[in-house]
């Protein structure tokens, strides 16, 4: 990695396009099949099905902004990213990934291109490009169909455009993440916030032609604004915000009983809300844990790679390093400004959530986490004698090498033995089948232990969009605010219950007792462990 603080200026110019190919290479290798294809990315492929094919998605409704999906109302920017690429390719994970595939590079070039323009430095916009193309955290949401890597892009992209003074693209790509993604909804005010605190003598020097970017951007903002507040998008707070967890009310009631009064004071002391803040402290400083950052990493197995944090364990001490040269070398600088803002910024979405520390809604933490340590790597550098500088090079070199090849062993092997059940393997092969069997059967029953297992049906069996149109219904919202659909056609998504399922029936279940039944056909996961088995009543 050194190798790039050596290099002479001119070639160090055109290594940002061999650090992209690299970044691509590691994000493009076997997208098509890698990961498996998980729900919420299956949603986003079939509803950009319908869309081509009817004009409208899944419940009828035509080109919306929020998605119904499975309740949640997503954010309609990515579908529409996709839309293309499915009427390119067809309905397939390549179709759905790309799109992100594409963005993730693009901000690693911006993020090149923002410290550049921050710092005039190239070789430490080149080292953090490096950084990020490497970083275990970017390269995990940029292989697949997440909408939060898409909407960091276009923030990164965004605040690029917005330091180069082009007021125009920055607020359309600011707005574009509104689009795209429900935590860049708190993310990207903030930063515009702190964008425009940091940068008050120049915006107020460019007095009314402030105007027309300001109203460009207001109706930009208003459909999505309407279409959220109107169309249920409020709902995905409300399953997944941190007033979902009851711990901070149980908690306060527990406390009060302790007491043998309930005086005013001992109200105020154990009250709720009071919880709930100290509660979100708590979610809000976690994303700053080294356990999180370097030993565990995210807590959900979709969100995790086995046995890591989520950057190298070797950029833990450049880190630190990078902070003390921000502070002495930086101070009060634009790079400063803007490290400090998206590091305390990147959490906030995430941490009004009860899953917290979250690396898909705290994704944006990788920027400037990434340019800390470059910088910690770019400063030390010189401050190391001559003679030990290729034997610096050659270890840290070694280190780094050492890590990717234990992430790209752990990711590519090991992911997908460890937590198959995560991307739920196994319906890729399992729905053709169905469909070859549905007409010899009155009833097909397909257990519902795997996540939205109907949407699954949907996208592997391209399933008619007309069709699901009208029949589809979808059940009571959970606690969580997310609901499913019971029955498409003859096809039942439930529990299975052996004795409650008619004779002539294909009943396709996990680890449920099938009682005396035979399976006809098994499929496993791709460690070894059963995924289903599928039996005749």
């Amino acid at each position: 990695m050194v190798f790039l603080l050596s290099m002479p200026t001119l070639i160090n110019k055109y290594s940002i396009i061999l650090i992209l190919v690299l970044a691509f290479f590691l994000r493009a290798y076997h997208l098509d099949s890698y990961p498996a294809l998980n729900p919420d990315e299956a949603a986003i492929g079939y509803n950009a099905y319908s869309l081509i094919q009817t004009g409208k998605d899944e419940h009828g409704a035509s080109w919306p902004l929020h998605f119904k999906s499975f309740g949640d109302y997503k954010p309609g920017g990515y579908f529409y990213l996709v839309l293309p690429f499915v009427k390119l390719i067809g309905l397939t994970p390549l179709a759905v990934r790309l799109p992100n595939l594409i963005l993730s590079v693009l901000t690693i070039y911006f993020l090149y291109q923002l410290v550049l323009l921050l710092t005039s430095n190239l070789k430490l916009a080149t080292l953090s490009a490096f950084i990020l193309a490497l970083s275990p955290w970017h390269i995990h949401f940029s292989r697949g169909g997440w909408e939060s890597s898409a909407a960091l892009s276009f923030i990164v992209i965004g605040t690029y455009y917005f330091y180069r003074k082009k007021l125009f693209p920055f607020v359309l790509f600011y707005v574009l993440s509104l689009y795209t993604y429900h935590s860049a909804r708190i993310i990207a005010p903030f930063l515009v916030l702190s964008l425009c605190f940091t940068n008050k003598t120049y915006l107020l020097s460019l007095k009314t032609k402030l105007i027309l970017p300001i109203l460009f951007g207001i109706l930009l903002t208003l459909p999505v604004l309407f279409s959220f507040l109107q169309n249920g998008g409020t709902t995905r707070f409300g399953g997944v915000g941190i007033t979902a967890d009851q711990g901070p009310i149980w908690r306060a009631n527990e406390l009060l009983n302790h007491h043998s009064n309930t005086l005013l004071v001992n109200r105020i002391i154990h009250n709720k809300r009071l919880l709930y803040l100290i509660s979100w402290a708590q979610k809000y400083t976690s994303h700053y844990d080294l356990n999180f950052l370097f030993i565990n990493g995210d807590e959900v197995p979709r969100s995790k790679v086995p046995d890591m944090g989520q950057l190298y364990l070797i950029e833990l001490p450049f880190l630190f390093l990078g902070l003390v040269f921000l502070l002495k070398r930086y101070r009060f600088g634009p790079l400063m400004f803007f490290i400090f803002s998206w590091l305390l910024i990147s959490p906030l979405a995430s941490s009004l959530t009860f899953q917290a520390p979250s690396a898909l809604r705290a994704l944006p933490l990788v920027i400037p986490l990434s340019i800390l340590i470059a910088l910690g790597i770019y400063h030390l550098f010189p401050l190391i004698p001559k003679s030990f500088r290729l034997l610096f090079s050659l270890i840290l070199l070694f280190c780094y090498l050492f890590s990717l090849f234990y992430y790209v062993d752990a990711y590519f092997v090991h992911y997908q033995k460890r937590y198959p059940f995560a991307w739920n393997y196994g319906f890729s092969e399992l729905i053709p089948f169905v469909e070859s069997q549905k007409n010899k059967y009155q009833n097909i029953y397909i257990t519902d232990k795997y996540d939205q297992p109907y949407i699954l049906y949907l996208f592997y069996s391209r399933y008619s969009p007309q069709k699901i149109q009208s029949q589809i219904k979808l059940t009571t919202p959970d606690k969580f605010g997310f609901s499913t659909v019971r029955q498409i056609d003859n096809i039942h998504f439930e529990k299975i219950d052996l004795n409650s399922i008619p004779v002539n029936s294909l009943i396709i279940s996990s680890d449920e007792n099938m009682g005396l039944l035979n399976p006809i056909k098994t499929i496993n996961f791709p460690n070894g462990q059963l995924a289903f088995k599928i039996y005749i009543k």
